[in-house]
């Protein structure tokens, strides 16, 4: 078959090109869903000590980076949510990470213009902080198109965020998740 031939060939000049272009990320930067004086509030934050290189089989050389400890005694949480599913207004149900694998999350806060929109994908990671027990109101979430939005939720260990560094109040910005 020709034509594979031509496609194996196009794949593999199309591999090395790639693998030369790759410069692995140095900084974890997220949106995060936290509280300031009882009232949810969007921050950008750096997760600490940032991405360093795997030396695990099978990823060897790949940038890694560690988000905390996960709780032991509770699952992770796939969730499917249809197009134009109206979240509504409500807090984080535990101190978590929400990795938005498709579609696309809006994000609103009732005391604050702030509002964050989360597509879908490699950088669809969020922090949801905002438990009832520091923010009164929590946020409201919408998801506002016609495709499906799946997310992973994973619990921290007792409420406990990975180190961080508070880079500016707000969501981040596409210039900020540079990897």
């Amino acid at each position: 078959m020709p034509g594979l031939a031509a496609f194996q060939a196009y794949l593999s000049c199309l591999a090395c090109v790639t693998a030369a272009q790759y410069t692995p990320p140095s900084s974890y930067n997220v949106t995060t869903l936290t509280a300031s004086n009882n009232a949810s509030v969007l921050q950008c934050w750096s997760i600490q000590p940032g991405f360093s290189t795997s030396s695990q089989p099978g990823i060897s050389g790949s940038a890694v980076v560690s988000i905390g400890t996960l709780n032991s005694t509770t699952n992770a949480t796939l969730s499917v949510l249809p197009g134009n599913f109206n979240g509504g207004q409500h807090h984080a149900p535990a101190a978590q990470w929400v990795f938005f694998l498709s579609g696309v999350a809006h994000i609103t806060l009732p005391h604050s213009s702030d509002e964050a929109y989360i597509v879908g994908g490699k950088h669809g990671g969020i922090l949801a902080l905002d438990t009832a027990d520091v923010s009164v109101d929590g946020h409201f979430t919408v998801y506002p198109t016609n495709e499906v939005t799946t997310s992973l939720e994973l619990q921290l260990e007792n409420g406990i965020a990975p180190p961080h560094v508070s880079l500016h109040d707000g969501p981040c910005t596409a210039e900020e998740q540079n990897y």
